[in-house]
């Protein structure tokens, strides 16, 4: 475990996050036309598309302090976060139903429903994918429908794939339609995202098994709207123990971290900060943390606010 003056400070009062879940073999869907085809998956607890992974994806490891939203509004202001934040946080809402904030949270939770998303663009709807290694270089340009169809809902991204072979969207989402979409989304808890310009939006869809290898940049959050994300985070002094950029970082989550595990323990020294995202919960990434994601359910969304914190205060 690691020591966390914060968490001192405000205490963890989350809900408990052992829960039972069920595990079903998905069937391989086929390609239909669009009006034919149902975008919706039965549930986000059918993902399991292979045998069970190494690493028990329902009882895992969360060693980054988790606040509430109330608690972080309570402990720095209504402003929120404070610029350049020195570690990372998991902040859950806990915000009534009744709210203005939370009416909006709602909406865009449904507007972004795996049926809904797909039938709000006009049909043909072109989007940029690139590669999930670590400097996705690669780009590639289809149908968003057949994205989520072929890349989504009906494939797992197994261990030994290659990230640079691994199409993901994420990131390209800057045109006029997306930021339609994206002006329904609430903006997380930080005493910059309010500024105009401060704050670049990016949205993501993945399924199974998918991800971005290690890699760094600038602070910010990144919320999972759908589904859950595993997050494993190291300082940036921190060398992160063998990775290669092309390949997926499911495959150093079961082998490298695992190996790590049954050498050192649950608590070894060398294992990264790490927690699983539930859907609606938040995570803030620190400036040039090392940092890489694996989503666990079939349909996963997620939304990152890049922020522009440094001159803030200066």
């Amino acid at each position: 475990s690691r020591n966390i003056p914060f968490a001192i400070l405000v205490p963890d009062m989350s809900p408990p996050r052992s829960r039972p879940r069920s595990w079903t073999l998905a069937i391989a869907i086929a390609i239909t036309p669009r009006a034919l085809f149902s975008f919706e998956p039965k549930s986000n607890n059918d993902t399991e598309l292979s045998p069970k992974w190494r690493w028990n994806l329902d009882v895992t490891r969360c060693n980054i302090t988790r606040i509430s939203y109330s608690d972080l509004i309570a402990h720095h202001g209504s402003a929120g976060l404070p610029p350049l934040y020195h570690e990372p946080l998991v902040v859950y809402d806990d915000s009534s139903t009744s709210t203005s904030r939370a009416r909006r949270r709602t909406k865009f939770h449904a507007a972004t429903s795996c049926s809904n998303l797909v039938e709000a663009f006009p049909s043909g709807f072109e989007v940029t994918l690139t590669s999930s290694n670590s400097l996705s270089e690669r780009r590639k340009v289809m149908p968003l429908a057949d994205y989520v169809r072929e890349h989504v809902l009906a494939t797992e991204v197994m261990p030994d794939s290659k990230s640079n072979e691994t199409w993901y969207l994420f990131g390209e989402t800057y045109t006029e339609k997306w930021k339609a979409l994206l002006d329904g989304y609430v903006l997380p808890p930080c005493q910059t995202c309010e500024i105009e310009g401060a704050t670049a939006l990016a949205f993501g869809i993945g399924g199974v098994g998918s991800g971005v290898q290690w890699h760094v940049h600038g602070p910010g959050f990144s919320e999972s709207v759908h589904g859950r994300k595993h997050w494993v985070l190291y300082p940036p002094k921190k060398t992160v123990a063998e990775f290669h950029k092309d390949n997926s970082s499911r495959a150093w989550m079961e082998e490298t971290y695992m190996d790590m595990v049954r050498a050192e323990g649950e608590d070894g020294r060398s294992l990264p900060w790490e927690c699983t995202l539930e859907e609606g919960e938040m995570i803030y990434f620190p400036d040039m943390w090392w940092h890489a994601t694996i989503n666990l359910d079939r349909y996963t969304v997620f939304v990152s606010s890049f922020t522009t914190e440094h001159n803030i205060g200066q």
